[in-house]
């Protein structure tokens, strides 16, 4: 099994995540006249259409715009710990 261990032990290369930039709006009712835009997101089947398919969110989850307009939710523990507002233009309501 490859574990962070294993990993050093064997010399795997480590690698960090580039900070990029995307835009986010938390999926909530008082969102929804913003996010209705959002063709791939089905609010009523809480479904989003990724690159990688069809996935399910919750309530609270964050819909996701990529620089090249690709969508994708993020759980709502995920990503409020590891996004980070950057003072850009806001993408919410």
């Amino acid at each position: 099994m490859l574990d962070r261990q294993t990993c050093r032990e064997l010399g795997v290369p480590q690698y960090v995540k580039l900070p990029i930039p995307a835009y986010a709006i938390q999926i909530l009712p008082e969102n929804y006249d913003l996010l209705r835009r959002e063709e791939r997101l089905d609010l009523d089947q809480m479904q989003v259409k990724t690159l990688e398919g069809v996935f399910h969110y919750e309530p609270g989850d964050y819909l996701v715009v990529g620089n090249s307009d690709e969508v994708w939710t993020v759980k709502r523990e995920i990503f409020e710990a590891t996004y980070r507002q950057t003072g850009g233009t806001p993408c919410t309501n």
